[in-house]
């Protein structure tokens, strides 16, 4: 349970809510100017906190009522095992899943032979530059401006070293890619290639020089999160040696 308490902490460094309200071990992260569930949920620290779940559960509920969302529920190992079938009860339903997968970058075959070369131009954007990559990222998505600007809200909270990465085929944007260093664990938070230039392996092409660079400054962890629907992602990751640390679920009403 250490080991996935440790993953949770990097996770929430790496992609910080604007607002953390704590009950006993329960985290309420809020972010109103960015929709994403991770940064709008109820994340479990601690599995043996189950007191007064109905109370809890309706504080939560309040926190988000107030903000004019729906409340979310993230269920790792570390949640109450009580609380998945409370919610169930109350008329919450599963709303999707993701696994936290990770590799040694020391022992990674991958990297102990010379990399090809990156069949993209990569541009980096600085500390105040983040609405650039928001942008590239939001055109990727088909985002609406205030959630363009929201990420890039996000972008600059992140406290630890971040790499904030778009890659370019000639002129024109093909991909994002968003990295967090800390404490000699790499994340990655954020891939996306652009629809007409995906197939062409540039996810596993970015995704192992990530996983080099981080090794270079002296990295010895990466980690990510792939839904569990993505099938052609997890399968990606397994075969650039990744295994599933935890898996979780998010429950909704």
């Amino acid at each position: 349970m250490s080991k996935i308490r440790q993953y949770e902490e990097l996770g929430f460094r790496a992609w910080p809510a604007a607002q953390v309200t704590h009950l006993g071990d329960w985290a309420v992260q809020l972010t109103p100017y960015y929709p994403s569930k991770r940064g709008n949920s109820v994340n479990l620290l601690n599995p043996s906190d189950d007191a007064d779940l109905a109370q809890r559960v309706e504080a939560c509920e309040a926190l988000f009522t107030e903000q004019g969302k729906q409340p979310v529920f993230r269920l790792t190992p570390l949640a109450p095992p009580a609380l998945a079938d409370y919610l169930s009860a109350r008329g919450y339903t599963t709303a999707g899943g993701s696994s936290v997968m990770a590799c040694d970058l020391r022992d990674n075959a991958f990297l102990k032979v010379p990399q090809p070369r990156l069949p993209l131009r990569l541009v980096h954007f600085r500390e105040g530059q983040e609405i650039g990559y928001s942008r590239i990222s939001g055109d990727f998505h088909n985002r609406p401006e205030p959630q363009i600007e929201g990420l890039a809200q996000v972008l600059s909270s992140i406290q630890p070293q971040k790499y904030v990465i778009a890659g370019f085929s000639g002129a024109e944007p093909a991909a994002t890619l968003l990295c967090v260093s800390e404490n000699g664990y790499t994340g990655l938070l954020d891939l996306c290639i652009g629809e007409t230039f995906r197939r062409r392996g540039f996810a596993k092409a970015l995704v192992l020089n990530e996983m080099a660079q981080a090794l270079s400054r002296g990295d010895h962890r990466f980690w990510l999160q792939v839904e569990t629907a993505n099938h052609a992602a997890r399968a990606l990751y397994q075969g650039l040696g990744f295994s599933t640390v935890y898996d979780y679920i998010y429950y909704c009403r």
